[in-house]
């Protein structure tokens, strides 16, 4: 047996190959590909099983372990990875929520784009050989553009392929005023059991804080905190849970864990919106700030996106780098700027923030 020695190059290279990518593909793309594989292997799998059988054959890579945590994120907000809860034949040790990996599909877009999402098994890519060549990966979503008189959509379907509506993919929940959402997230916590326990290391997200600071808004409940409160409580395995309690000097008068029984969001999607929702109660509502050059308009945010709103954003758009002490920004095209500012006035509430703020 011949044993070669490969410098770090060669390796990258040969990695990138066996998961299907260019040879020049970056770190993140290798990481996501490995991701995608792992959800195939081990579906149904924990997020904390995935990291871990991606994680330790992408050591030498140097991957932080927040990078690949947040390229899990990024394949389950753009639904290459689904996070579902535990259906009811499997074994009863099956955690409550699971990732499972979702199957090959592809959006078309207005615009005639198409968007491939999804995982082929145990196979790199459900494309052939000639489509892999002319996919683009922005490193968030995959992409393909039809050639002049090609019905892509028809071929992309031959190989096996689920069409999905731009509707469907984007799973936009439905218009309602702030206090109608907030009012039902209630409800459903008022008719919760009683409890009358200090959770150790419950975390909650403080609506008095300022809403231009997300990191800084979050702190441990104390005996001073009463009120209704999006929060997140530890579990002995796994990441923490969010949830939504009622406290009185600390103690948990009601908790219900964040859970949308569609399965179409997940669980911190639902925290977030619903957090817009009480800031706008409050008469603090989320901000988005605004700048713009040539023909694009940079929108700037302070707070974590849900699911759909980051979908639609990139769908238009792309990802740049937040300044000003923004928590995310997008950079998109000044002809869809005002739609994508009007959905995030009507689903989460916002507001514009001014410069002299």
């Amino acid at each position: 047996m011949i044993i070669q020695k490969l410098t770090t190059q060669e390796l990258t290279e040969a990695v990138a190959s066996s998961l299907g990518l260019r040879p020049n593909a970056p770190k993140l793309a290798i990481a996501k590909a490995s991701l995608r594989r792992a959800a195939s292997v081990l579906a149904p799998a924990t997020r904390s099983g995935m990291l871990r059988f991606a994680g330790d054959p992408l050591e030498p890579f140097a991957i932080s372990a927040e990078d690949l945590d947040n390229a899990l994120e990024e394949l389950i907000t753009f639904g290459d990875v689904l996070e579902m809860g535990r259906l009811p034949d499997e074994p009863w040790g099956t955690p409550a929520i699971v990732l499972r990996p979702a199957p090959p599909a592809f959006v078309k877009r207005t615009n005639g784009d198409f968007v491939i999402i999804g995982i082929a098994g145990d196979h790199p890519s459900p494309l052939t050989q000639a489509l892999q060549d002319r996919l683009t990966d922005d490193g968030r979503i995959r992409r393909l553009k039809a050639l002049p008189d090609e019905d892509l959509g028809a071929h992309l379907q031959l190989l096996g392929l689920l069409p999905l509506s731009e509707q469907a993919w984007l799973r936009a929940p439905a218009v309602e005023a702030a206090a109608a959402h907030l009012a039902r997230w209630k409800a459903t916590l008022a008719s919760a059991g009683p409890s009358s326990t200090v959770i150790e290391g419950l975390s909650i997200l403080d609506s008095s804080r300022d809403v231009h600071f997300y990191k800084g808004r979050w702190r441990e409940a104390d005996s001073r905190t009463s009120g209704v409160f999006v929060a997140r409580r530890p579990k002995a395995y796994g990441a923490a849970l969010w949830s939504l309690v009622d406290l009185e000097a600390g103690a948990v008068r009601k908790i219900i864990d964040l859970h949308d029984s569609g399965d179409r969001q997940t669980p911190h999607d639902l925290a977030w919106r619903l957090q817009s929702a009480v800031d706008a109660e409050h008469g603090r509502p989320q901000a988005y700030r605004v700048s713009r050059s040539e023909n694009r308009v940079e929108i700037e945010l302070f707070s974590p996106l849900p699911a759909f709103a980051e979908r639609r954003l990139t769908l238009v758009g792309e990802r740049a780098q937040p300044a000003r002490g923004a928590l995310l920004s997008y950079s998109v095209p000044e002809a869809a700027a005002a739609i994508e500012i009007s959905q995030l006035k009507t689903l989460l509430w916002m507001t514009e923030y001014s410069r002299g703020q």
